[in-house]
């Protein structure tokens, strides 16, 4: 089992190895969206540290996403070995973890700290998994407007 953490004094996203717009592979798609393998990630530079997914070949399949440290001051998820095999994961830093942010009808905002994208920064294939830990973690966890 590996445990992925995320804080405020890290940064697990940019780095001198990976430029934008980043294409995101999906071997089995995302939860409820299972058709669209492939996703283009980029940072939203006047709204950051917000990042914009959106389906290849499909524009109206698009995701606000945040990273976690930008969320909770400290996040930590525990990946299955099942899920550490399917992304190619051989130590914590091969990762970086995403969150979905979702918009309600009376426009506050939360993010889905249950069911992190987590992506191999080698590899860039990506998946949404549902950490060991997610008994513990809210799916509608509210992003401070």
């Amino acid at each position: 089992m590996l445990t992925l953490q995320e804080n405020k004094a890290q940064n697990q996203i940019e780095s001198q190895e990976i430029s934008f717009p980043l294409k995101l592979n999906f071997p089995n798609g995302i939860l409820g969206f299972e058709e669209i393998k492939e996703y283009t990630l980029q940072p939203l530079p006047d709204l950051d540290p917000f990042f914009w997914m959106e389906g290849a070949g499909n524009s109206e399949q698009s995701f606000l996403m945040v990273p976690p440290s930008h969320v909770v001051d400290t996040y930590s998820v525990e990946i299955t070995e099942d899920d550490e095999e399917y992304l190619g994961l051989n130590s914590p830093e091969d990762a970086f973890i995403l969150n979905i942010v979702t918009f309600s009808p009376n426009q506050s905002m939360t993010v889905n700290l249950k069911g992190p994208i987590v992506v191999n920064r080698h590899s860039f294939t990506a998946k949404q998994i549902v950490p060991r830990n997610a008994a513990v973690l809210p799916t509608s966890f509210p992003l401070n407007n």
